[in-house]
């Protein structure tokens, strides 16, 4: 033919299969970033509710009728039986928070430092709405059981009163419920809908070893806080 015959170069299947394979793969990247950006949406939005309960709320009752009447959260669980299930409720005075710890290996002999270190206990962290990122949180630490046969707290960076504390525990020999009632004025909040608080949690376990292990329920640090929200 005149001035020469072109033709055009066909794909190998070579070639073709590479393309294939390099469609497939951006495919299952963009899936895998879309799943990972989905994951973080959803954890960033995670709250705690806070459900409304009857003004006549018994903080006393036993776990069964927490589980009826409060919101549970179940937050945490190791690969060494050390697990944390939360309840959560308000009324128009009170905020009650049920903490039910299993635990293999429970021991309650520090009951005379500040912060009962060399005992199994609990370590809540509150962050005030507005303040969270300035200021320390209030910790409030929980010691099941004492030689008094009695729980006992105490309370850091912050100058509540103590008689707006209350708080019950029940023992068993592998996990204990602790159920605290806390005034809505200590922490400046009132009893309507909306109301947010940060809460972290921090188990010290004790092993049967004598090792301390601490086990944060959110994230790794105290500032990995999550958000109480009250219902409306």
């Amino acid at each position: 033919c005149a001035g020469g015959s072109q033709h055009e170069q066909l794909p190998t299947v070579e070639g073709a299969l590479k393309l294939k394979k390099s469609l497939v793969s951006t495919r299952w990247l963009l899936l895998i970033l879309l799943m990972a950006f989905w994951t973080f949406s959803v954890i960033a939005q995670e709250r705690l509710e806070v459900i409304k309960v009857k003004d006549d709320f018994n903080y006393q009752q036993p776990l069964s009728e927490w589980e009826k009447n409060t919101a549970i959260h179940h937050l945490y669980s190791s690969e060494g039986g050390v697990a944390l299930r939360l309840y959560t409720g308000f009324d128009h005075n009170f905020l009650y928070l049920g903490f039910y710890v299993t635990d293999p290996f429970l021991t309650f002999k520090d009951d005379f430092s500040l912060d009962f270190q060399g005992s199994d206990h609990l370590r809540i962290y509150f962050f005030t709405s507005g303040n969270a990122q300035l200021k320390e949180p209030v910790t409030l630490y929980l010691l099941p059981n004492s030689k008094i046969k009695e729980p006992l707290f105490n309370i850091l960076g912050a100058s509540w009163r103590r008689q707006a504390i209350i708080v019950r525990s029940v023992l068993e020999i592998r996990d204990y419920f602790m159920a605290v009632a806390i005034s809505l004025a200590e922490l400046d909040l009132s009893p309507r809908g909306g109301q947010k608080l940060g809460l972290q949690i921090l188990i010290n376990d004790i092993t049967s070893k004598g090792e301390t292990k601490k086990h944060w329920i959110f994230g790794e640090k105290v500032n990995d806080y999550e958000t109480l929200v009250f219902s409306h």
